[in-house]
């Protein structure tokens, strides 16, 4: 009981100002204090992989893509890489379409997967290609890593 009346004085004579005037470091109260956000979060995770699915393929190279507020990542063109999902409309199914790159028709498939979020919708896509030189005609910059 003793220890409770103790503590509320201490407090007390602490907010009184008694005891000095009571400061939080100013590092600590941007802390405690998110951000406001003004713009929907898009941070995605880009992997692809030799193989037919991505659940029996280990991932060969995998980057990340922040679009919003502006490009970053680990992504090596992450500008390119979020204007063509920009006028995709973040649809990555509708991502370029060089059908005149010639590529040979060798069956070497590679998976691709984008896994995060895109202006605040959550995306799980998961891709197969014939093979590299396909993939990196119909895919675009965004899986050219």
């Amino acid at each position: 009981m003793r220890t409770l009346v103790r503590r509320a004085v201490i407090c007390g004579l602490a907010t009184a100002g008694v005891l000095g005037p009571m400061t939080v470091p100013a590092a600590a109260a941007e802390a405690a204090a998110p951000a406001p956000r003004l713009y929907a979060p898009t941070a995605l995770v880009l992997t692809v992989a030799q193989g037919e699915t991505a659940a029996t393929a280990v991932p060969l190279r995998a980057v990340t893509l922040t679009c919003s507020p502006k490009a970053g990542g680990s992504h090596p063109a992450p500008e390119q890489a979020c204007g063509e999902l920009r006028a995709a409309q973040g649809s990555f199914d509708n991502l370029g379409d060089d059908t005149a790159r010639p590529c040979v028709k060798i069956w070497d498939p590679v998976v691709v997967t984008a896994q995060g979020m895109w202006e605040g919708q959550r995306v799980n896509f998961e891709k197969t290609y014939g093979n590299s030189c396909m993939m990196q005609a119909e895919g675009s910059s965004v899986f050219s890593f």
